[in-house]
């Protein structure tokens, strides 16, 4: 933050000083950023493009405000996924539009593609506005999309070319087609969340992840992963999590029986998302705002909220104190995420609110082996106290909302292995692996 621009009065020598002492806890992996922070963060991206959202791991959009703007969630979501952020949706839009399909009286619309992410994702918003509201038939131009395998300097790795964006045209096409002249579906929501995360994942080296939601009494919506009845899913349906918001209390026969077939729907609880933020506290409306989550759930959101994640690994602590000081660097980074705006409104019209942020832990199978659980749950508790004083020193510090939730567990992946640590809560399956990295040659 510049201080004298924001007339803070920030004592630049302080920061300097806070920002080396970051360093050494980075640089020894006491804690760590999220992957794309270690990617983006100081790169051209964010300092020069100010692309700040991809320094968020998560995200989540309801299309439950479809008929305001039928293109926005799914063009959201890809924009999202194009910089490596998981997002997550949910079908509560279903039967909110009805689907015009092209006004095939008029002359087709030709539209040249950009090569860019934001012409990638400008192309999908034209096409599904024609599609859902009677527009002219379009015809894209690809000519301006670099060749497959020419290098990108800007992102990193190597261009996909045009064929999976023409894919994803024509997938989109082909879906809307089927369901022209009837009230959107449940289905064909989800299809076209999971034809846009193909694509983003079909090439260069982008990854990403989807969630989807949905009623647990809708048999539509929990048979989705059912190849059998729904066979032409089976193509693209991996690229989504599917979960249901269960109601406490409910009948769980029928998502516990397609549990048993293939390991889906997951199950999440909307009111206790809402109304705790730690289990063991009281209960109360905490989050009254939040729809859904993240592709792995650890972590709250309302519509077009975005959320970094923040990993510290207890095991490399010799103390509490010590652990406490690196919680504090932790948070610092999080909650200074919050500061920077992405490059959609309503994003950061939540975001400027809530400043959520998630501190999480890894390697707690490790620490529980060596030091016992109850040494572990009084390390979390005296953590979940600091972080919260940490949050109220901060925010008064830099002028802006304490944070709605501050902590979460995620599961991990490559963060944790590079700090030699267990992935979250999880416990290790085996003594040894064998792992396989792939390195690009750009």
């Amino acid at each position: 933050v510049d201080g004298a621009q924001n007339s803070l009065g920030t004592d630049c020598d302080a920061m300097q000083d806070r920002a080396q002492e970051m360093f050494d806890s980075i640089f020894h992996m006491r804690f760590l950023p999220p992957g794309r922070g270690l990617w983006a963060m100081g790169s051209p991206l964010t300092e020069q493009k100010g692309v700040y959202a991809a320094l968020n791991n998560c995200a989540f959009v309801s299309t439950q405000d479809l008929a305001r703007d039928p293109a926005e969630p799914f063009t959201f979501l890809m924009d999202a996924s194009m910089l490596g952020v998981g997002v997550g949706f949910d079908t509560r839009g279903a039967g909110s539009i009805s689907i015009s399909g092209y006004d095939r009286s008029v002359a087709p619309r030709e539209i040249v593609v950009s090569d860019s992410r934001e012409g990638w994702v400008a192309s999908v918003r034209a096409l599904l506005e024609a599609l859902f509201g009677g527009g002219p038939p379009i015809h894209f131009d690809y000519s301006q999309i670099r060749p497959a395998g020419t290098p990108i300097a800007g992102f990193g790795g190597v261009a996909s070319g045009p064929g999976a964006l023409q894919r994803l045209h024509e997938q989109i096409e082909e879906r809307v087609a089927h369901e022209e002249g009837k009230p959107i579906s449940i289905t064909l929501i989800v299809d076209l969340m999971n034809f846009i995360g193909k694509c983003v994942v079909a090439g260069n080296v982008r990854q990403t992840a989807e969630i989807a939601f949905g009623d647990p009494t809708s048999t539509e919506y929990i048979d989705l992963k059912n190849y059998d009845k729904n066979p032409h899913r089976a193509d693209y349906g991996w690229t989504s999590n599917n979960s249901v918001f269960a109601e406490l209390g409910m009948n769980y026969s029928d998502i516990a029986a397609r549990i048993v077939r293939n390991g889906e729907p997951g199950i999440a609880w909307l009111e206790n998302m809402r109304q705790y933020g730690r289990m063991i506290d009281p209960k109360g409306d905490c989050d009254p705002r939040a729809m859904g989550g993240n592709p792995c759930l650890e972590q709250t959101l309302e519509s077009f909220e975005m959320c970094c994640l923040v990993e510290t690994f207890p095991t490399r602590h010799t103390n509490v104190s010590d652990f406490l000081d690196t919680l504090s660097l932790a948070h610092e980074y999080a909650k200074t995420v919050t500061l920077a705006h992405t490059h959609w409104n309503r994003s950061n019209a939540v975001m400027l609110q809530n400043r959520r942020i998630g501190c999480s832990m890894s390697g707690l199978a490790q620490f529980v082996e060596d030091r016992g659980v109850g040494e572990l749950q009084r390390w979390c508790d005296m953590g979940y106290r600091h972080i919260r004083e940490q949050d109220r020193f901060l925010s008064s510090k830099f002028c802006i909302p304490e944070s709605i939730k501050l902590t979460s567990i995620k599961p991990s992946g490559t963060v944790s292995l590079l700090a030699g640590c267990t992935p979250g809560v999880h416990y290790p399956e085996s003594s040894h692996y064998i792992r396989r990295v792939r390195l690009s040659q750009h």
